[in-house]
């Protein structure tokens, strides 16, 4: 065979040489199906991973709060769990989600602080009527506030004043917070709920 014709052949074979090897690489890279994964060496991967490796996090706020007040129950050895109502807790986690996220609030300012018409549709009037009417005298009750509020066709209003009306800087700080702020002062939230797990009949555990 003369040496051009052996170079043709050669040049011929190239190409089918380098498609064989894009598709074998090709093959490689396609990522495997779902269906095809490995689920148990993947477990076992993650079972043998250190403990701190593991997420710590709920995935959902609620879910969370209901999950850190069983564990203190359970690490409690006098919880009574014939009254334990874990139930009427998640109902109050509902409450809040409808007043924090679906309640319309219009503010105004007053002399001293503000009032707030805050009023929703169907399950929220609800909720903002059970959450709102039991904070406000909590509010009330503070040294800095005076408070008052009723219930409203949709809602309630909320009316939130400084004890002193002449500190400026209270009143701004009332005006500032606005309702969804005042719902949250008071370091009595974490305590009702786990009153609420307890059993306790009255909604903020008194």
């Amino acid at each position: 065979m003369s040496p051009s014709r052996h170079r043709s052949r050669f040049l011929l074979v190239l190409p089918l040489l380098a498609g064989a090897g894009t598709t074998a690489r090709a093959q490689q890279a396609k990522p495997a199906e779902h269906g095809q994964m490995d689920h148990a060496a993947h477990l076992a991967s993650l079972a043998a991973r250190k403990e701190g490796a593991v997420p710590t996090q709920a995935g959902q706020a609620a879910y969370g709060a209901m999950a850190e007040i069983v564990r203190m129950l359970e690490a409690d050895s006098t919880t009574d769990w014939s009254r334990v109502n874990i139930e009427a807790l998640r109902q109050h986690l509902i409450d809040m989600d409808e007043v924090t996220l679906r309640a319309v609030v219009t503010q105004r300012d007053v002399p001293g602080g503000i009032e707030a018409d805050v009023s929703g549709s169907g399950a929220t009037i609800g909720s903002i009527r059970r959450m709102l009417l039991a904070h406000g005298p909590m509010l009330d009750a503070m040294a800095e506030y005076g408070a008052r509020v009723e219930e409203a066709p949709a809602g309630v209003r909320l009316v939130v004043v400084a004890e002193n009306p002449g500190d400026s800087g209270l009143v701004a700080r009332i005006r500032g917070l606005g309702v969804a702020g005042l719902m949250t002062v008071g370091a009595h939230h974490a305590p009702h709920h786990l009153a609420l797990a307890r059993g306790a009949t009255d909604p903020h555990g008194h």
